[in-house]
């Protein structure tokens, strides 16, 4: 395969209102040598036969649909071909953007994003195509994933729960504040 040739991308026009972005690679790893890890993603039963069952911590947060959905089917190259291609989109790359269109046109210095013809900065994205189809992740999308809101949920009062492991998921988890926020 090819080495890549960084931020090349070719557009073809599908209607006309969509249109396909066949989008270059972004880093220099090859496809192939992406390891998936698919297989037990989070192997609960050996966890708890080494004393650290932290089922009752998952359920009492309502997580364990989102465990169970980690260990569903995987497609490896579809994944691999994404994360090849994928770039972070923020407030830096939006930044960069607004000055390349007033290098491009200096008439948009001092113009908002919609006057210079760019959607509005709204958050960070991770940006990939998948076999020249858009592909975005967000918080939003991640959220959506694990069955919970973006705000996600904490449930501070675990102290019914008697697991050896209490101390270390707190340390860990909530940066030793039994309490949180």
């Amino acid at each position: 395969m090819a080495s890549s040739s960084s931020n090349q991308a070719t557009s073809m026009q599908l209607d006309s209102s969509d249109s396909l972005l066949i989008k270059g690679r972004t880093m220099k790893v090859e496809e192939d040598d992406l390891i998936v890890q698919v297989e037990n993603t989070m192997d609960f039963i050996s966890l708890t036969q080494h004393d650290c069952d932290l089922t009752n911590y998952l359920k009492y947060q309502d997580m364990d649909g989102y465990f169970k959905m980690l260990n569903g089917l995987t497609y490896e190259n579809l994944v691999k071909y994404f994360w090849v291609r994928a770039e972070i989109y923020d407030k830096v790359a939006a930044k960069v953007e607004e000055d390349q269109m007033v290098l491009i046109n200096p008439s948009l210095e001092g113009k908002t994003r919609e006057e210079m013809g760019l959607k509005e900065f709204t958050r960070t994205e991770i940006r990939s195509n998948i076999m020249g189809i858009p592909v975005t992740i967000t918080e939003e999308v991640i959220g959506r994933a694990c069955r919970r809101n973006v705000e996600g949920i904490f449930q501070w009062n675990l102290n019914k729960q008697t697991s050896t492991w209490k101390e270390t998921v707190y340390d860990t988890l909530f940066n030793g504040n039994a309490k949180g926020k």
